[in-house]
């Protein structure tokens, strides 16, 4: 089974190369995704720390957003902003996840996931760590529409 992906994939690059099609178009960067910087959840000396605690998205943006556990702490993350966006994928170490819902991230010990998703509807959406939300563990995504209102 390995040896027929492999084949394909270089049959696939033997064909983009043939065509003059660029291979950059396959790049993320290539569309525009912009880097949020990454949300992370705590540190050596605090496991209630959490930084940023705002982001300012716009509608029909992509988007790339990395979210680091520092500790081995169990943080879950999981915002109603969850619901307001097209989720393209995740990523979790060496796995791609493709789903079209997402209703928490959780992790048991020190990590990282990456979701790449597009902002479709605006409008303020808090987010916080269930059952540290008393500690002021918490945040704010906006979203702006495309014009900016």
């Amino acid at each position: 089974m390995q040896k027929l992906a492999m084949l394909v994939a270089v049959g696939f690059l033997v064909l983009v190369a043939s065509t003059g099609i660029s291979p950059a178009l396959f790049d993320p960067s290539v569309h525009k995704l912009v880097r949020l910087e990454p949300l992370i959840l705590g540190s050596k000396d605090n496991n209630f720390h959490m930084e940023p605690r705002e982001y300012r998205l716009k509608v029909g943006q992509g988007y790339r957003w990395k979210i680091k556990a520092e500790t081995d702490f169990e943080y879950a993350l999981a915002p109603a902003f969850f619901r307001n966006i097209w989720i393209r994928k995740i990523e979790v170490g060496t796995a791609e996840i493709k789903t079209a819902t997402l209703d928490e991230i959780e992790f048991e010990d020190v990590g990282e996931a990456e979701l790449f998703f597009v902002a479709i509807r605006p409008g303020t959406y808090e987010f916080s760590l269930r059952g540290m939300e008393a500690r002021g563990v918490k945040g704010t995504i906006i979203v702006e529409s495309a014009d900016g209102s």
